[in-house]
């Protein structure tokens, strides 16, 4: 379709870059595409790779028409050197630790199968290689409650504030507990 109708295609590897494909290079390594038959690869680093800044990746005149057209954002905020460090030295550790790869998959299927489909309440939609977990409401459970999308929203945000308790923090690492307290 794209050379069909003379469209560019732009890939957003904002949430796969660093997790995705046996290299772990996103998307393009999962599914065994061809990164040059993609007009623009785009992502940001703060995702999976827990750093800062972002990437362009294409063909010289695609990458240059960013460059030239993105100045003023490029100028506005510089990014702090410990992130650029971070980044740099996780994609290092991703690319040299197929064992730290490994481990990463395992953890996923781990929680895949606490959550899904052992839930009462939340299926998991994301695709089994995706170690983000999109977590939605059973349908059962939105039918028979006549829940809205609104509605939804709220009651996950109360399972993020729950579980986001300081008490809870500090119980799970040993503080404020009665073992403490003898």
């Amino acid at each position: 379709m794209k050379l069909r109708y003379k469209f560019r295609l732009i890939l957003d590897e904002s949430l796969s870059y660093g997790v995705l494909g046996s290299r772990c290079a996103g998307l393009t390594d999962l599914q065994s595409v061809d990164p040059n038959e993609i007009d623009m690869i785009i992502g940001s680093l703060s995702g999976p790779l827990c750093a800062g800044g972002g990437f362009c990746a294409g063909s010289k005149e695609v990458v240059e028409h960013q460059r030239i057209t993105s100045s003023a954002y490029t100028f506005s905020a510089a990014l702090p050197a410990i992130l650029a460090v971070t980044a740099s030295s996780t994609i290092g550790m991703v690319q040299d630790g197929q064992e730290l790869v490994k481990v990463l998959k395992e953890n996923v299927k781990a929680m895949r199968e606490q959550l899904d489909p052992r839930s009462n309440w939340v299926r998991c939609s994301s695709v089994p290689e995706n170690p983000i977990l999109l977590l939605i409401i059973k349908d059962e459970h939105v039918k028979a409650r006549g829940l809205t999308y609104g509605d939804q929203e709220l009651l996950m945000q109360e399972v993020v504030d729950d579980v986001s308790l300081p008490v809870a923090c500090a119980a799970t690492i040993g503080y404020g507990t009665e073992a403490d307290d003898s």
